[in-house]
Parts: C-alpha cells; sequence; structure tokens
C-alpha cells in the first residue's frame, strides 16, 4: 500500500478514534480459552510443529508455544491454528527465532 495511503487511514483512525485495527493492516491475534488461536493480517507460516508455530507479521514474528497444534485454516489474511497455547511471543526485529 503507498505510503501516503497507510497515513490518510492512520489520520482517519486516529481522528475518529477507531482502533488501530478497524481500518490499518495490523496484525490481530485472538486466543480463546488458550485452546484456539485466529491471527489476521498474517503474512504466512514459517514453521508447523507440534509444540510450536511461527508466523511471518511482516516486522514481526509471532512465536506460539504449546503442544498438539494443528493448522485447521489458512487463507490470503489468515491463519487458524487448534492445541493447548502455553506462550505467546513477539520478535520485533525477526531475530532470535528458532
Amino acid at each position: 500500500m503507498p505510503r501516503w495511503k497507510q497515513r490518510l487511514k492512520q489520520s482517519a483512525a486516529d481522528m475518529l478514534k477507531l482502533p488501530p485495527d478497524a481500518l490499518l493492516d495490523v496484525p490481530r491475534i485472538t486466543c480463546v480459552d488458550g485452546k484456539n488461536v485466529v491471527v489476521e493480517n498474517a503474512g504466512g507460516l514459517l514453521k508447523v510443529e507440534a509444540e510450536q508455530v511461527l508466523l511471518n507479521l511482516g516486522k514481526e514474528i509471532l512465536i506460539i508455544r504449546g503442544r498438539d497444534f494443528e493448522v485447521t485454516l489458512v487463507t490470503e489474511r489468515e491463519v487458524h491454528l487448534s492445541g493447548a497455547v502455553n506462550q505467546i511471543e513477539f520478535v520485533r526485529d525477526g531475530r532470535g527465532a528458532p
């Protein structure tokens, strides 16, 4: 998205006092009961294992740790996981991801 469009959306969100995820393409993570995770605006899966899932969020990497993970849905901008979630971690610059 061109930079000016991003700034326009940011200004509109600020002026209307909307949360950033309402107009901007920022990642949104929803975890329900520690068993189901939905990641919106995800850039894609980097690694899927039974105990760990890594997702590309653009400037960040999302690491979800736990057990018995299963990817239930992958779309262009959304990933759904099920399993027992123990930890959710952001790695801001992409360094340090296993």
